[in-house]
């Protein structure tokens, strides 16, 4: 069992804070994916972790015990780093023995772990090439398996299929899936790239500015955003976010956007849950594209928008219709609307809408 804990972590480089007040628990067998921008804090955390390194205030944890004082090599923890860092030198079946060989385990013990992993790796065809003779998710492969064969408590990668072409980025992201099904080993992986995120994660934590913006599964924090950088970083178009006047007249609940006269149509019960933030017009709507419904014939409660841009994405469209001063981006089925310029009719579905305060980011939490 590797559990890993953070608490209260602090990390400064001079007078930039790059980690704040960071509290993450990290269970056992757990595949937990640090997402977010670059010089967000996600790669220094990994770093702590590994003993990589130091930490200025807080506590850092595994199975229980205070790590944050202990080098990286008393702390059995495996590292994978983008580049994939082999020996040029060394076959494959000797990069993937050398850290079994610094321990002076006997070379029937380390050629049995050696075969093990290559074939749980699916390189075992591979063991006699080097490095220069071998693609880059074959090398990343290595790396990965030289990681592994020591069996260590919890396995660390950062961005390590970045380097990758997009068709191996894939193949490379379902592997890596595959083998901690197989492994079961506790893993953190850091990527800037949603995609990825969402395709691996148990459970995502967004960090922004060295902070914690959300913990959460892939559909938590894609359907249930806590906050604006959450709901317009996860997601892919990202979240339409539009300022706001919600209207209640003839009993009729109305969220306007673009400063249009007419609004979209809502549940009366949005008032009562917006707790009295609809009077003070600092709030805004956020939709995704999916939540934007559209025909081509009028229809109760949708009103007539403009198509102003399509980008056919195959199985689908992403089109942006212009409404009042704002646009919104919509997802309908392939060749659905014809061209730009195209008048067609639109709504919000009300269960798919999302309501933030503007002054803090903040998700007011209304759900219909």
């Amino acid at each position: 069992m590797t559990q890993i804990e953070l608490r209260g972590v602090q990390k400064w480089f001079g007078a930039v804070q790059v980690i704040k007040d960071l509290n993450l628990t990290i269970a056992d067998n757990e595949f937990i994916v640090l997402l977010g921008q670059s010089g967000c804090g996600k790669t220094t955390t990994l770093r702590a972790i590994a003993g990589l390194e130091t930490i200025d205030e807080g506590d850092i944890l595994i199975d229980g015990k205070k790590v944050q004082h202990l080098k990286c090599s008393d702390r059995d923890i495996a590292m994978v780093f983008q580049s994939f860092s082999l020996y040029p030198h060394m076959t494959v079946y000797e990069n993937i023995a050398f850290p079994l060989r610094a321990t002076r385990m006997a070379k029937a013990d380390i050629d049995k772990a050696v075969r093990e992993v290559a074939q749980v790796l699916r390189i075992t065809d591979l063991l006699d090439r080097r490095p220069s003779a071998l693609s880059g998710g074959d090398m990343q492969r290595v790396a990965i398996g030289r990681a592994l064969v020591r069996r260590p408590k919890a396995m660390l990668m950062d961005e390590p299929i970045g380097a990758l072409d997009a068709k191996l980025r894939e193949e490379m992201r379902a592997e890596i899936k595959r083998l901690h099904v197989k492994q079961g080993s506790t893993t953190i992986y850091v990527t800037h790239d949603q995609i990825e995120a969402m395709s691996l994660a148990d459970r995502i934590v967004i960090m922004h500015e060295g902070v914690l913006q959300q913990v959460g599964t892939p559909e938590e924090v894609y359907q249930r955003p806590t906050n604006l950088f959450v709901a317009q970083f996860v997601g892919s178009p990202v979240m339409n976010v539009a300022d706001t006047t919600i209207r209640e007249t003839g009993g009729e609940v109305a969220v306007a956007v673009g400063g249009t006269e007419r609004g979209f149509p809502f549940p009366r019960e949005l008032l009562s849950k917006l707790n009295g933030h609809a009077a003070s017009d600092g709030i805004a709507l956020g939709v995704r594209p999916e939540g934007v419904l559209v025909r081509l014939e009028p229809a109760d409660g949708f009103l007539p928008v403009e198509a102003q841009l399509i980008e056919p994405l195959g199985s689908f469209d992403i089109v942006d219709l212009k409404v009042g001063k704002e646009v919104l981006r919509a997802r309908t089925k392939s060749g659905f609307i014809s061209g730009t310029g195209e008048k067609v009719f639109a709504r919000i579905d009300p269960a798919q809408a999302h309501f933030f305060d503007k002054a803090s980011g903040r998700s007011l939490g209304v759900s219909l």
